[in-house]
């Protein structure tokens, strides 16, 4: 990784992954293979408590209910994504 703060800055979109091989497990099912949009870079993310190497960079991305097949309507859901999960479109 060439920049510590990441690849995506706010407002970008992005597609989730459907399956990232050796990627944080946390994703949520219900977010993956669907776009978003970028509202915080959070950067590296260190995580003393498991003793792992640190995260990857972190994003908390936005996404409309009724594209995750909820209801249409207004509602918004976020998730904190890392950049190994998710791709340029």
């Amino acid at each position: 990784m060439t920049n510590p703060r990441g690849r995506f800055s706010p407002g970008d979109r992005v597609l989730v992954r459907e399956s990232c091989h050796g990627g944080n497990p946390r994703t949520p099912q219900y977010v993956r293979g669907h776009v978003g949009t970028v509202t915080v870079r959070h950067g590296i993310v260190v995580n003393p408590l498991d003793h792992r190497d640190p995260y990857p960079p972190l994003y908390t991305v936005i996404f409309r209910i009724e594209d995750l097949g909820g209801p249409p309507g207004r509602d918004l859901v976020t998730a904190d994504l890392h950049d190994e999960w998710l791709e340029s479109i």
